[in-house]
């Protein structure tokens, strides 16, 4: 059956107005034309869709019945069409977005997705908590379209990012510890120091950068545990299982009874920063973006936004 939407929209004028001449006018076209097709859909459909008379015109119970699914038939199609336009503007669609622990405590996340949810409130933002190397995974695989985490400044070369905040590692311990009431300290302190390390299989840049810093200062480090959860971390170091390294970010309570001491020979320097594959092709990840820049004051980002067209 080649029925076409015109056909529709064609009978609903003139259902409506139950005059071909007012119709012909309403669609813009002859009235003989408009005759014809109408003619044409009653033979398409085998069905008489109009009585006429010399009196006028008026519906059949077979065309009454077509106008209610027309009206419904064309209410749909135009909010398709609407939703393709919204979503191809960026405006619609789903937005998988991830962030690790630490990006989660900062003021700037809220800040970002609130901006986001009240310029773009048709785009299903899904969040997503990931630490930073589980992001790149998904951000490989398309799981998620963007990511706040944690690189090392000479990492640059798989995605494009904008840079958040940067951030820095320092030692975590419980308050009352002899370690806490020495003016310096330096990785060699730690000989013999149980300590809490990050886990190498979840979390193996941030090992290996502070398993390198130990080898540097000739010291072996004693792992009394493997843990990334920065909860669980100060739990544990609080329960005197082992000083642990934590981001400077890291704010302690007077409840945990932990503090953060700097080590003078440590410089994990971290930008936190909003990374995507170029060739993620999501339009709403081009607002998304486009925002955060902005919010984040990153000029040069703005700028090759515009170069791109992304923005």
């Amino acid at each position: 059956m080649n029925l076409q939407t015109r056909h529709m929209r064609y009978f609903v004028a003139v259902a409506e107005e139950l005059n071909f001449h007012r119709a012909a006018d309403r669609l813009h076209m002859s009235q003989p034309a408009l005759w014809r097709q109408i003619r044409d859909l009653e033979i398409t459909l085998g069905a008489t869709l109009l009585n006429r008379d010399p009196r006028g015109i008026s519906l059949t119970a077979s065309g009454a019945a077509f106008l209610e699914d027309c009206g419904d038939i064309l209410e749909r199609m135009e909010h398709s069409c609407q939703r393709a336009r919204r979503i191809a503007n960026g405006q619609g669609g789903t937005l998988n977005i991830a962030f690790n622990e630490i990006a989660g405590r900062r003021a700037e996340l809220p800040r970002f997705l609130h901006a986001f949810r009240e310029s773009f409130p048709g785009v299903d933002l899904q969040l997503h908590v990931l630490m930073s190397q589980a992001q790149v995974d998904a951000l490989r695989s398309g799981e998620v379209d963007a990511g706040f985490l944690f690189r090392q400044r000479s990492d640059r070369s798989e995605f494009q990012s904008c840079r958040i905040a940067e951030d820095g590692y320092a030692l975590a311990m419980p308050r009352g510890h002899p370690l806490a009431r020495t003016p310096t300290l330096m990785l060699a302190d730690l000989a013999g120091t149980p300590l809490i390390m990050p886990n190498p299989r979840s979390n193996g840049a941030v090992h290996d950068r502070v398993q390198s810093a130990f080898r540097k200062a000739g010291v072996s480090p004693k792992v009394s545990q493997y843990a990334d959860n920065e909860n669980t971390i100060v739990n544990l170091v609080s329960a005197g299982i082992g000083l642990a390294f934590l981001n400077t970010s890291f704010r302690p309570s007077e409840r945990n009874g932990v503090v953060l001491r700097p080590l003078d020979d440590l410089c994990m320097s971290v930008d936190l920063e909003l990374a995507w594959k170029a060739t993620n092709s999501n339009p709403a990840l081009a607002r998304f973006v486009e925002l955060v820049g902005s919010l984040a004051g990153d000029l040069e980002l703005m700028a090759s936004l515009m170069e791109t067209g992304m923005g």
